[in-house]
């Protein structure tokens, strides 16, 4: 069916060998938005098949992060399609599970676990019909990649994602700083992140 809504829940306890400059360094583009909102925003857009047109966000420090740096974060989105989407960012949460859900028309789709960089986790198709637990491509997420990336350099396809797909990735998250710091909605523009 048509989506209505989503939801990703991606907050995690952040280990402390990836801990340094991501909660440290503020000029190096540390805090939870940059290093994980910015993922999940351009997880929704890709599922969704849909640009965010507007973030209204609240961050925290939770005492993980120092130097002005959040490590917990709240977004509502919303969709060109109309769409709404929350997701929650964090480095500071040791039991939370990780999950990606879109809500249709239809059905729902429900997947735990997901949210990580091991490719695991499980994805259920809830419908009128009853549930479905869906298979998927169980393969390393960074093997792929690379190997995607080499096949577009020898003309074998396209990238997975594109410059303008990492544009709007930044254009968002630097949105969701803005509405943490203001208190108010913002508009996100991808041209204002353009290389142009």
């Amino acid at each position: 069916g048509k989506p209505i809504a989503a939801r990703v829940f991606h907050s995690v306890f952040l280990p402390e060998n990836l801990q340094g400059w991501r909660i440290t360094r503020p000029e190096a583009g540390g805090g939870v938005v940059l290093d994980i909102t910015v993922h999940d925003a351009d997880t929704l857009r890709f599922v969704l098949g849909d640009d965010p047109v507007e973030v209204s966000a609240f961050t925290q420090s939770a005492g993980m992060a120092g130097s002005g740096l959040e490590d917990g974060a709240m977004c509502i989105w919303r969709f060109k399609s109309g769409v709404i989407a929350q997701s929650h960012e964090g480095f500071t949460t040791k039991y939370a599970g990780t999950g990606f859900e879109v809500h249709g028309t239809e059905g729902s789709l429900i997947a735990a676990n997901v949210m990580t960089q091991k490719p695991i986790g499980s994805v259920l198709l809830r419908t009128a019909s009853g549930e479905e637990e869906l298979s998927f491509d169980r393969e390393d997420l960074y093997t792929r990649s690379v190997r995607q990336f080499h096949a577009a350099i020898r003309g074998e396809g396209q990238p997975s994602a594109t410059g303008e797909d990492g544009i709007w990735s930044l254009a968002s998250a630097e949105a969701a700083l803005q509405s943490s710091k203001t208190g108010k909605a913002v508009t996100i523009d991808p041209q204002l992140g353009s290389l142009d």
